[in-house]
C-alpha cells in the first residue's frame, strides 16, 4: 500500500513523501494553522487540501507533529525534529535531495 499525490490523491497507506513532509514541519516551528500550511504546500507540489489533511492526521497520529485545538494550530514535535534532521542529513548525502525519500511507520 502506498501513498501518491502526483497521480491518483489517494491516500491508501501512511507512506508519506518527503518533499510534502519537509516544508510542513519546517512551517510547524511555530503553531501554524491549516490555511497557511496548505499555501505553504501549493507552492511546493500540485496537492488537494484532502490529501494535506490525511498528512496531517498521520503526522499526528505517529507523533511527528501535535495538533493544538484552542488555536486551531499545528506545532512540530521533538519525533519531527529528529525527523527533519534526519531528513537533511540524507539530502546532503544524496545527489537527487530528498524527492525519493518515503516516510512510513514501522509496525510493531
Amino acid at each position: 500500500m502506498q501513498m501518491h499525490h502526483k497521480h491518483s490523491h489517494t491516500i491508501k497507506s501512511m507512506e508519506l513523501e518527503a518533499i510534502v513532509v519537509e516544508p510542513i514541519l519546517r512551517a510547524c516551528f511555530n503553531k501554524t494553522r491549516f490555511n497557511e500550511l496548505f499555501d505553504v504546500i501549493r507552492g511546493i507540489v500540485s496537492f488537494p487540501r484532502y490529501s494535506l489533511k490525511k498528512y496531517l492526521f498521520y503526522l499526528i497520529e505517529i507523533g511527528i507533529l501535535s495538533y493544538h485545538g484552542e488555536s486551531q494550530a499545528y506545532i512540530i514535535t521533538l519525533e519531527g525534529l529528529n525527523l527533519l534532521y534526519f531528513m537533511n542529513t540524507e539530502r546532503s548525502g544524496r545527489q537527487s535531495g530528498i524527492k525519493n525519500i518515503v516516510i512510513c511507520r514501522m509496525n510493531k
